[in-house]
């Protein structure tokens, strides 16, 4: 289900870069940076490793209150073990390759544009 989830996020973050070359629409460039993304998936297939994405923690939470006219507290300690996922480690090569693609057919990167989902 995560890779689902990373691969939508993948896809419309894709979606809300703005490419432009004169005389192209925004439609057509949409449709040119798909296929540079289709060609660069064929080009760097992905390539999922087990890997650590979070490191190992200890979370500490101090807690204080008035007992009289004392101030007492308790520290609570709780340790949280490293975490571990699946990741694609060749996302970014796939990305460069699709950016060097927008580049060869005359594109130049603009920026990001609000998002629309339509």
């Amino acid at each position: 289900m995560r890779p689902l989830i990373l691969l939508l996020l993948f896809l419309l973050s894709a979606c809300a870069e703005r490419w432009a070359r004169p005389g192209t629409s925004e439609a057509e460039a949409d449709a040119m940076n798909a296929a540079c993304g289709d060609a660069a998936q064929l080009a760097v297939p992905p390539v999922m490793v087990w890997q650590q994405v979070a490191p190992a923690r200890v979370e500490r939470e101090r807690n204080c209150w008035r007992d009289g006219d004392r101030e007492r507290c308790r520290v609570t300690e709780r340790f949280r073990p490293p975490r571990y996922d699946m990741v694609d480690v060749a996302a970014r090569a796939r990305d460069q390759h699709r950016t060097a693609c927008m580049r060869e057919k005359g594109f130049v990167f603009q920026g990001y544009r609000p998002l629309r989902l339509e």
